[in-house]
């Protein structure tokens, strides 16, 4: 495992980026908003015999540069995780993205094109339940700033989100802290991320079912089946109708926060759904704009 930063938009920004795993296919991970790489950690340990992992910490998030700007639509954090590809060679990307990081997978998707060997959106879609979604926004608002330590703050989510695995809840409060000057730990997260997030707009959502339909590279829709995000029946449409070569899978026991709440079957669905892949997917061109 190894942790770089790459820096960006002409030196503005570093991200930092976890590499792990095999030499195997690549696999992109853009973890949901206010939370960090750490969260994908359950499925890295499980699954980095057979494949290469890419976990981003996007803008704004874990030891990411945060922008003064506040910029974090998904379409600016998508030309991001572009430009961290291509300084790290990675070709033809498997790309898997939660919640927000569904939508920058999304964008990034319609960048690469051809150069995207396959697309796993989870727990997101368009037409998003309003009041689930307002639900995230204010958990970001109103985590405490400080922690006495990576337990207490394992323990403030775990209140929160009672469905989820402690050892998942673990990693995710591993790396989503820092310790401060006092001993203390604060969470690595701009909290202006939850400023960024726009309501539904019918305008916006037809736009986003136009890019689902745009997708040409095998996909999986993951929903938990306990989710007050992403709708049941928007779920299938999204698999049966739009995704030209789409899938969903529902993971029973999980709510949104899929990864956490049965990382056991989640990473079951995911293996799966990567081990259906050509082999050949690994290869072809670099990325390019």
């Amino acid at each position: 495992m190894q942790r770089r930063s790459v820096r960006i938009r002409n030196g503005r920004f570093e991200i930092s980026v976890e590499d792990s795993g095999s030499s195997g296919m690549p696999c992109v991970l853009l973890h949901g908003r206010g939370e960090c790489s750490g969260v994908w950690r359950t499925l890295t340990e499980a699954a980095s015999a057979d494949h290469r992992f890419v976990s981003i910490d996007l803008r704004g998030h874990g030891d990411s540069s945060w922008d003064p700007d506040g910029s974090y639509d998904a379409r600016t954090l998508a030309g991001d995780v572009l430009e961290v590809l291509l300084a790290l060679n990675i070709r033809k990307p498997v790309l898997i993205g939660h919640s927000l990081g569904g939508s920058v997978a999304l964008h990034l998707t319609g960048m690469l094109g051809p150069f995207t060997s396959g697309l796993v959106l989870v727990d997101f879609g368009p037409d998003s339940d309003a009041a689930g979604s307002q639900r995230v926004l204010t958990e970001i608002r109103e985590t405490p700033t400080r922690f006495n330590s990576i337990a207490e703050y394992a323990q403030w989510l775990q209140e929160r989100r009672p469905l989820a695995s402690g050892r998942a809840l673990h990693h995710l409060a591993a790396h989503a802290l820092r310790r401060t000057h006092t001993g203390t730990f604060e969470p690595k997260v701009d909290r202006t991320v939850a400023d960024d997030f726009l309501p539904n707009d019918g305008a916006r959502e037809e736009q986003m079912w136009d890019m689902l339909r745009s997708v040409q590279c095998p996909s999986l829709i993951v929903r938990g089946i306990g989710s007050a995000i992403l709708k049941p029946q928007v779920a299938l449409r999204m698999a049966q109708q739009a995704l030209p070569k789409g899938q969903l899978a529902t993971i029973s026991r999980a709510g949104h926060s899929v990864m956490t709440d049965n990382p056991d079957e989640f990473n079951r669905t995911i293996q799966t759904f990567l081990a259906s892949l050509s082999p050949a997917a690994s290869g072809g061109p670099s990325c390019s704009p």
